[in-house]
């Protein structure tokens, strides 16, 4: 029965039309031609700035960061989403460094404060994914860093619905979180992925790792689906047999000196 609801739950989110029609998709990244295009077709095309290369992903190819200053940066609506109102951000990735800092992975942030922001980051010293949805200091969602349980291949799911948001760990809730008032996440940033302000002023370093198959929604998917979600990609069936190769066209690297500084204190 709870496997017929799951495949249940994976045609309804699909839809007749597969991954690029879902209910509600903005954005979706698969990068499996080593490209951060937007599949939808809806013109929130990513842009690659430093060394990145073409590695095995959960499903097919995803993009490897070298941790020096490798980033993406999404343009187009898919920076609307992250306002007032319901979303749910759904990706994979593998951390190829230990480091005692955190790492930058998805956010959208100004300054490395807790002004209109979200951001996630891998503390692999605490064995922790911290996440903040912050509109200020004092008006956000609490508790939502969950627990790691594995330092390999991993999907994180973060939801917003109304004055609640969730964090989820393969397919499983881990955290739940409820604020009696909205909080605004509005900011004029770019959503981007390991290039957190805090990797110049806080202690905080660009992500050594691999990411795949992301997802922006602007709608709270419910826990039946973001378990189908998973279950397109668990984590148990990745790619283990890894070849890699540089895309054609590249960005030239960007080194930040505050990056090569908390990389050296990191050891």
């Amino acid at each position: 029965m709870k496997r017929s609801l799951l495949l249940l739950s994976l045609f309804a989110l699909l839809g007749a039309t597969g991954p690029g029609k879902e209910t509600g998709l903005v954005a979706y990244y698969s990068f499996d031609q080593c490209d951060a295009r937007d599949e939808t077709g809806g013109g929130s095309d990513g842009i690659i700035h430093g060394h990145v290369e073409c590695f095995c992903g959960v499903e097919e190819n995803g993009l490897l960061f070298d941790g020096q200053g490798a980033h993406l940066e999404f343009g187009g609506r898919v920076n609307r989403v992250f306002t007032t109102t319901d979303f749910t951000v759904s990706f994979y990735f593998r951390p190829l460094q230990y480091t005692t800092f955190p790492q930058s992975l998805l956010g959208k942030r100004t300054a490395c404060d807790e002004q209109n922001m979200f951001d996630f980051r891998l503390d692999l010293n605490q064995q922790q994914m911290l996440v903040d949805v912050h509109e200020t200091e004092h008006k956000f969602y609490p508790e939502l860093s969950p627990r790691l349980d594995s330092t390999t291949w991993m999907h994180i799911a973060l939801v917003r619905a109304g004055n609640r948001a969730y964090t989820y760990i393969n397919g499983a809730l881990r955290r739940e979180s409820y604020r009696c008032s909205g909080v605004d996440l509005s900011n004029s940033t770019p959503l981007s992925f390991s290039h957190s302000p805090c990797i110049r002023h806080g202690r905080t370093l660009p992500f050594k790792g691999i990411l795949d198959e992301l997802r922006v929604y602007d709608r709270a998917l419910e826990p039946d689906e973001i378990l189908a979600l998973y279950a397109l990609h668990p984590v148990e069936s990745a790619e283990t047999d890894c070849y890699t190769y540089l895309p054609e066209k590249r960005s030239p690297a960007l080194p930040f000196d505050a990056e090569r500084a908390y990389l050296c204190a990191a050891y």
